[in-house]
């Protein structure tokens, strides 16, 4: 109340002021309100700046959010490094609002105390007419938002009661009162509107959520942020705009209901000044934001388009009886890992496979088998009681952090047993720190992760994990595809770049100066990016295309429907991509790593004593180039191009010694299962 007291005080002065000049009540509210947008300018400019930086890393922080859906702490880090590199601050938005409060409070304030800010009458005769109005008032209009509006509603309409006539020391200040004029187009601006009395003041009201409607139409058009929000968000703000500067109007009196009203008109001109001193198109792409925006509707689609799917599919895996091995899916891609295990198991037992997967368009739905029962659980509020009320024996996943996120161990049945099946031959100390803790089981893919366990196991004091010598299901598919198919050695080299999905991957750093480089030799480069890149930064590589369009021997491949010609190329250029181990073990062909900052999730992976696979075998199967030593990489290709055979031998050598049962691994894999199942 003190604070409002004293905006009051300041706002009183101001009205004061214009209202000497103009000597018009209802024209000092109008002029008022222009002054505050005027006064809000250089403020609302910075705000503007700020809404346009918000729209810009927009699709960044989209990618973030799918990055690290299970990370929340990462994913706040990460967020905190995009806003400051953009410069943008996520309360300044909010400033504006937070200022127009005090000042609607605070006009409020001066509406209530005309005697004391219009009419500057000092606090002893206010004092004198609030103990006369105490005679004969009931106690609720002597509230001290409300008395003086009640002395003025008064005195102006000669409704003093009989035997209460003013004392003749106030008869004075009562002609002031008299002649106070709080009209305005023939509405009483002192008065509340109601729909009890003074029909003509419902008029307040009834404008000022038509001016809302006008100003949300005009802000949906133009507004930085408005424009690129979907048609519901637009549609919800302005119902809620409507009906908010509706109600609030009967709220108060008609004179802060005229400000409001004004303030709505006032800020459409105000928005186009800041759109004509900051135009939004010279900074946002908002073409790239409508095919986001289309993206997002469409997700929204497929999500209502499978919802009785999902219902029904949740409803049909917890009728299933006696169940004992199920199988879980992120998405279509993750069945690749699983197939030679479920092949093996299907072909050597008769163990029912219940595969769950949150992809409805996994192709594990074709799959004819009878003993393969498949169900498409995709959203968190039913996977994650699903989860948490399993009663089979076994559950085989891909996915790490089980129990660390919203992917918990069943609280109905204890002794399931949860086994990690590897997506990949990379280091797992990488991994989030914990990430397999509450697996019981890991199929191990080789040498190096079979230690990184047992040291995370010996340093952390975590339980002893149940670790199967298995193997890479994947890598022995590959091979087995790739030795039955006939390799047509390439005329021309051919280099395939395919970077990582992550922070300052090579598309991020260097890829303009990469392509640049290699431009100047014959070989055929084909750029084939991370699709989850493609898809949130499609603009990057259709500039990249457009770039590199005069030189036919570079290829920017975002058609990720064409054959994938990972395996026919002559050398490979990554990151830090898994893809590295499965072009050079399967082909036996070299890798040339830029040297990007290396992934890491688990900042005290140092802490175990060993070093990750991913860094300490990149010489073995290929060569390093820095990022700002680009050019070394024609030289590093034409070294490794001469030297293929040496390094055939040294990429088969180090395959032998880091993974475990080339060719068996499906077996394995699949024999460990029925053994732990069937007791056989």
């Amino acid at each position: 109340m003190i604070v409002i007291s004293f905006l009051g005080e300041i706002l009183g002065k101001a009205m004061t002021f214009i209202f000497n000049i103009v000597g018009n009540y209802g024209l000092s509210i109008i002029i008022f309100t222009l002054l505050t947008k005027v006064l809000l300018f250089p403020l609302n400019m910075v705000t503007q700046k700020n809404s346009i930086n918000m729209v810009r890393l927009m699709p960044e922080e989209n990618a973030l959010k799918i990055k690290y859906i299970d990370d929340k702490d990462k994913l706040g880090e990460e967020q905190l490094k995009l806003y400051k590199r953009y410069h943008y601050h996520p309360l300044l938005s909010s400033v504006p609002l937070l200022i127009q409060i005090p000042l609607v409070l605070g006009l409020v304030y001066v509406m209530y105390h005309p005697l004391t800010f219009i009419l500057q009458f000092d606090a002893g005769v206010i004092g004198q007419f609030k103990d006369w109005l105490s005679e004969f008032a009931a106690s609720s209009k002597l509230a001290e938002n409300s008395y003086q509006l009640e002395i003025v509603s008064l005195i102006k309409s000669a409704l003093i009661p009989e035997g209460h006539a003013l004392p003749d020391m106030l008869l004075a200040p009562a002609e002031e009162v008299k002649e106070l004029n709080m009209m305005f187009l023939g509405i009483d601006l002192s008065k509340t509107p109601s729909l009890k009395h003074d029909y003509i003041l419902l008029l307040i009201p009834l404008i000022s959520g038509l001016s809302a409607w006008l100003m949300c139409v005009i802000q949906n058009r133009i507004n930085v942020l408005q424009v690129s929000q979907g048609s519901l968000n637009k549609i919800l703000t302005t119902l809620f705009m409507i009906a908010f500067s509706t109600y609030f109007a009967f709220l108060v009196p008609a004179g802060v209901g005229l400000y409001w009203i004004f303030g709505n008109l006032f800020a459409i001109p105000f928005m186009y000044l800041y759109n004509i001193c900051m135009p939004p198109k010279k900074y946002i792409d908002y073409e790239y934001l409508k095919k986001m925006n289309e993206q997002r509707i469409e997700k929204e689609k497929i999500h209502k388009k499978y919802n009785a799917r999902e219902k029904e599919d949740y409803k049909k895996f917890f009728e299933a009886k006696d169940m004992k091995l199920m199988f879980y899916s992120e998405s279509n891609g993750f069945y690749k890992y699983f197939k030679g295990t479920i092949d093996y198991i299907c072909e050597n037992s008769d163990i029912d496979i219940h595969y769950v997967t949150s992809d409805p368009e996994d192709k594990i739905f074709s799959d004819p088998r009878p003993q393969i029962h498949s169900y498409y659980i995709g959203s968190d509020r039913r996977l994650v009681p699903l989860f948490m009320k399993l009663e089979c024996d076994m559950v085989v996943m891909t996915m790490p952090d089980l129990e660390k996120y919203h992917i918990k161990r069943s609280r109905v049945k204890k002794d399931v047993e949860y086994v990690f099946a590897s997506h990949g031959i990379g280091s797992i100390i990488l991994y989030r720190k914990g990430a397999l803790d509450w697996f019981d089981t890991i199929l191990v893919p080789g040498i190096d992760q079979f230690n990184e366990i047992r040291a995370s196991e010996d340093v952390y004091k975590t339980p002893k994990k149940r670790l199967v010598e298995t193997g890479y299901p994947l890598i022995d598919d590959m091979l087995e595809t790739y030795n039955s198919t006939e390799h047509t050695p390439n005329e021309v080299p051919k280099i395939l770049i395919a970077p990582s999905w992550q922070a300052d991957n090579i598309i991020d750093l260097c890829i303009d100066d990469l392509l640049a480089e290699l431009g100047k030799t014959n070989y055929e480069i084909i750029l084939r990016p991370h699709p989850q890149q493609v898809r949130h930064e499609p603009e990057k590589f259709e500039l990249l295309k457009e770039k590199f369009s005069g030189n036919a021997n570079i290829t920017v491949q975002t058609d990720f429907s064409s054959n994938n010609p990972v395996m026919e190329a002559d050398v490979l250029i990554t990151d830090w991509s898994d893809i590295c181990w499965e072009f050079a073990f399967v082909t036996k062909r070299p890798v040339l790593f830029i040297d990007t900052p290396m992934k890491v999730m688990n900042n005290e992976y140092d802490k175990l004593g060993t070093e990750p696979m991913n860094a300490k075998l990149r010489t073995e199967i290929g060569a390093v180039v820095k990022p700002d030593e680009l050019e070394k990489t024609n030289d590093a290709i034409a070294d490794m191009l001469a030297r293929r055979g040496e390094y055939a031998e040294s990429i088969q050598k180090t395959f032998e010694e880091h993974v475990y049962n080339i060719g068996k691994s499906c077996k394995l894999s699949g024999r460990y299962i029925i053994k732990r199942l069937t007791g056989k």
